[in-house]
């Protein structure tokens, strides 16, 4: 089969080198020396587009704007004169789904067929053969376009019979992976100038639910002091842009994207046409006044003094995620057990823990107290509230603070803790009371060295994925962070989906789609596989994220880092809180997010 290919810049080289293995290939660029470097390897090079279409069955592009292909396609010495009744188009551009519509239309009414296949993949996934091809377009159409794109790559999906539904997920999926990229560079920015390390930062969001593919790919690069990425900053903006605008003609509100566009636009406008996608870390840097790179995590700790196997242990908090990590501790040593709800302790003593009516009387009898509860407040009025644990506690005495809680307040505890003999950690978990049970969970840690020691094999009982964070507060601010970015990335993916679901892509199309392509994240693998089953995949609290999402705004102001994103996902967060009520889960997210975009009685 003779194929034609236009557009050869630095992706759709390495896409018509694909084709070049096993087809006759015609060349045609703007750029001469495009066109001479494929020639060099066996392409044929051709004047112009005409000439490139009288010579080819099938012509792809990949051109930068949908302007550019309408130009490739009807402009003086374009394909159009060339292309002969059942000639097959595809267009592999990030074009205006719109736009390539009614291309199709036009060429139709020629006897010419057009597809879309757009890609999504950075030059060298290309040239390994594992780019994803998103296509779209009749029956027969894609049936002759299947053997060409899979000499590309096998990796070739369907995404509807809709000409131009390939670009859309494709735009889509782009303005994701801006919308996580740019959340997680700023909330990051914020926890490095609140004197995290990034690779601790890094470490966890890759554990938790904060993963996603820039905590994936571009942090460790930071971190290594390379490139991640070698891709166009005007070109990132035009994607989501056209998002910008995909969701404006849909009705379908897209706050946090409209906000990562005017932050892609500032960095374009600042640093030229020439800019890099990776310039943004600098942009980024800039506004939070720290550098991204370094930090000192600290050392491992040195080795407990104590002989923690005689140590006495007990926890206070039995609820879902406390109560979880009080049952994994059972497993492996005795436990004194205290809850303000004394049926949740007398459960607990039915399962063989030692109860205590009061947190005196715990106090009193332990060496080690765990604490569990909803907010840093309730952590305070039960270590200094009338009868409360300090008044009881022995100087030497360890408090485990396993609470999502304020860092600011944790380091006021710590002091006051230390000034009576006692010593103060912070050990948030990251992940759900399930893994809690299953000893998978993510455990943080930071305080002083000697005191890390000891809680360092308490907690290792609950779980060995344990991360080192350094000061007292350093792991409830990594706990802040990682809970922000996951709420950024769930922002963005439920615009985004919505955007889809009104257009209508199917859900099933894009959950097999986006879950391989670069606006992956843990926040929207969860979102999907709620879409796509109708069950709820998790019990955790909305309220409880609102709370995290003020903890680190406030943070972000104490600190003097900006947050513009993140404060914007905060006041969603908050407004949907506020609609659902108490007790309103996180997947209500989702209900929240289909009224507003008029979907709420449309089924996924």
């Amino acid at each position: 089969m003779k194929i034609g290919y236009i557009g050869l810049g630095a992706l759709g080289s390495e896409l018509a080198r694909r084709l070049l293995r096993s087809h006759d290939l015609t060349v045609w660029d703007l750029h001469a020396p495009a066109i001479q470097s494929l020639a060099q390897e066996g392409a044929h090079g051709a004047r112009n587009a005409l000439e490139l279409a009288q010579r080819s069955e099938v012509v792809l592009l990949c051109l930068p704007r949908s302007s550019d292909v309408r130009q490739a396609i009807f402009g003086a010495d374009g394909l159009l004169e060339g292309l002969g009744p059942g000639t097959l188009v595809i267009d592999q551009s990030s074009g205006i789904p719109s736009e390539t519509a009614a291309m199709a239309r036009e060429l139709e009414a020629r006897g010419v067929w057009l597809i879309d296949a757009a890609v999504s993949a950075s030059p060298h996934v290309v040239r390994e053969g594992r780019a994803m091809l998103m296509a779209a377009g009749p029956d027969a159409a894609f049936e002759r376009a299947r053997p060409v794109l899979q000499a590309i790559s096998e990796h070739v999906f369907r995404c509807g019979n809709r000409v131009g539904e390939g670009q859309a997920l494709k735009m889509l999926n782009n303005a994701m992976n801006a919308g996580c990229r740019l959340g997680t560079l700023e909330v990051v920015a914020m926890g490095r100038k609140a004197g995290v390390a990034l690779d601790c930062m890094t470490e966890v969001l890759n554990r938790g639910g904060g993963r996603n593919l820039t905590t994936v790919n571009m942090l460790p690069a930071i971190l290594q002091g390379r490139a991640s990425t070698n891709f166009a900053l005007a070109l990132m903006l035009k994607d989501v842009n056209q998002a910008v605008e995909f969701g404006l003609g849909l009705g379908v509100p897209m706050p946090v994207t409209n906000l990562v566009r005017s932050l892609f636009q500032i960095g374009l406008n600042t640093l030229g046409e020439g800019a890099r996608l990776e310039d943004m870390i600098g942009v980024i840097e800039s506004m939070a006044g720290v550098r991204l790179a370094g930090g000192e995590r600290g050392g491992e700790p040195v080795a407990a003094s104590a002989d923690v196997d005689r140590l006495t242990v007990g926890y206070v908090g039995l609820g879902a995620m406390g109560g979880s990590l009080a049952r994994r501790l059972m497993q492996s040593r005795p436990l004194h057990v205290h809850d303000a709800r004394p049926e949740q302790t007398r459960q607990f003593a039915a399962q063989g823990a030692i109860p205590h009516a009061g947190l005196a009387s715990l106090a009193a009898a332990c060496d080690v107290v765990f604490i569990c509860l909803p907010t840093s407040e309730a952590v305070h009025d039960a270590l200094f509230g009338v009868e409360g644990l300090a008044a009881s506690l022995r100087p030497g005495a360890v408090v485990i603070d396993q609470t999502s809680g304020d860092p600011v307040l944790s380091r006021r505890i710590a002091r006051a803790l230390h000034a009576k003999g006692v010593a103060y950690v912070d050990a948030p978990v990251s992940g759900v009371p399930q893994s809690a049970l299953a000893g998978s969970i993510a455990i943080l840690l930071a305080g002083p060295a000697e005191a890390c020691a000891l809680a360092d094999p308490l907690l290792r009982a609950i779980s060995p994925h344990l991360v080192h964070c350094g000061e007292v507060g350093n792991a409830h601010i990594v706990k802040l962070v990682n809970n922000t970015i996951a709420s950024i990335c769930r922002a963005v993916s439920y615009e985004c989906l919505m955007a889809g679901i009104r257009s209508g892509l199917r859900v099933d199309t894009m959950a097999q789609v986006l879950k391989q392509s670069s606006g992956y994240s843990a926040g929207l693998e969860k979102i999907l596989s709620v879409l796509v089953s109708g069950q709820p995949q998790s019990n955790f609290q909305l309220a409880l994220m609102v709370k995290d999402l003020r903890l680190a705004a406030r943070l972000g102001i104490e600190c003097g880092a900006p947050m513009a994103i993140a404060n914007s996902v905060r006041s969603l967060f908050e407004a949907a809180s506020n609609i659902r009520g108490p007790g309103a889960g996180i997947e209500e997210m989702l209900d929240v997010y289909k009224a507003q975009s008029a979907l709420a009685n449309q089924a996924a």
